[in-house]
């Protein structure tokens, strides 16, 4: 699945900054889906599910495709256990 991602800073209520980043990313996974399961998490409300859910994709996505490059090896190990236990905690508020 590929997506669209667009960064804009809010200057004021319902005001947006002139400069905005826009880039495209591909997941194997349905980041919406995943998304929308975090939501379901106890220690989140909706607003941090979405900004973890997608920062996570976002990263794994890099640090997979990066997997030789040794600034990943040492975090490779704690990743894998985190993803673990975020998967394994919390079914739901």
């Amino acid at each position: 699945m590929r997506y669209k991602i667009t960064v804009e800073e809010i200057v004021d209520e319902n005001k947006f900054s002139d400069e905005k980043l826009e880039f495209e990313a591909e997941s194997h996974e349905n980041i919406l889906a995943i998304v929308e399961k975090l939501k379901q998490h106890p220690d989140f409300d909706n607003n941090e599910a979405a900004i973890l859910g997608v920062g996570l994709k976002l990263f794994t996505a890099v640090m997979l495709k990066q997997k030789d490059n040794s600034l990943f090896e040492n975090l490779m190990p704690h990743f894998k256990d985190f993803m673990k236990r975020l998967k394994s905690s919390g079914k739901g508020k």
